[in-house]
């Protein structure tokens, strides 16, 4: 999770609401058992959501991001903007989080930041206090997703192969979160729940013990994230207002450095 575990907590990952929705975000959850749906079905769901991308060029949703912090025993909310678009020359993908808002400790403030990855380069923009930090933490000439699996902060199947998936994760379907936040959250909507859990010899089961991903029924694009980490910290993502395929502002997945702000450049090391 590293550098995008911290650009997640920082942030608010892939529904932003109205300044009231954010102060009553999910609280932290007693962990009751998630509701699995029928298990004979998850796989089918996985076959839709291999091809449920098909011709997404561009997505942007308004997001919440929940975390409960279990060391402190606090809970943090950042909310803002996602942005995501896949590059039609080389299928590559980069992406946008716009933070404008962040409560700790019931101390709400604005904020102005962007956290920009733009498939090698991870860019932190504070235009409040006029830093830009640009790290790269891909090898030259390599790329990866951000989402896929066991590369991104949250193992997001959205449009993963499904072979891929279960050979990391047993999986199964849901018909409700043990979060009661997003339960909340999810309902009146019409949605499609997967359980996803580690298997025991893969690299994630070091650091999660399940996710809980919802998507819209219509349109097969994340809406609800529920993920457990064996630390005992829980982190949430709430989705609204999705748009797909609308097109994106180039400005706002742009990497330049703004004049006037204090630089670093970390170039990749091995």
């Amino acid at each position: 999770m590293t550098i995008f575990s911290t650009a997640v907590v920082a942030l608010a990952t892939l529904a932003a609401c109205a300044g009231s929705e954010v102060n009553e975000g999910p609280p932290p959850s007693s962990q009751p058992a998630s509701r699995p749906a029928s298990p004979g079905t998850a796989v089918a769901l996985l076959d839709r959501l291999e091809t449920a991308t098909e011709g997404l060029r561009d997505f942007r949703a308004d997001v919440t991001f929940f975390k409960w912090d279990d060391v402190l025993q606090r809970r943090e909310i950042r909310s803002g903007e996602i942005v995501y678009q896949q590059r039609p020359d080389d299928q590559s993908t980069r992406f946008a989080i716009l933070v404008t808002r962040q409560i700790i400790a019931n101390r709400q403030d604005d904020q102005n930041k962007r956290y920009i990855f733009d498939g090698s380069w991870f860019v932190e923009i504070d235009y409040d206090n006029r830093v830009f930090i640009k790290r790269q933490i891909v090898p030259p000439g390599k790329r990866f997703d951000p989402l896929a699996l066991g590369e991104g902060p949250f193992p997001l199947p959205l449009g993963q192969r499904r072979d891929e998936v279960l050979a990391r994760f047993e999986v199964s379907l849901l018909d409700g979160s043990s979060d009661k936040g997003l339960d909340a959250f999810l309902a009146g909507k019409s949605v499609l729940g997967l359980l996803l859990v580690p298997k025991p010899s893969t690299t994630q089961a070091r650091e999660i013990v399940q996710v809980e991903i919802f998507y819209d029924a219509a349109t097969l694009l994340p809406v609800g994230i529920h993920l457990t980490e064996t630390s005992g910290d829980r982190k949430t993502v709430l989705l609204r207002n999705l748009r797909r395929n609308e097109g994106i502002d180039e400005s706002t997945l742009s990497i330049e450095q703004p004049d006037g702000f204090d630089v670093d450049v970390i170039p990749w090391r091995d």
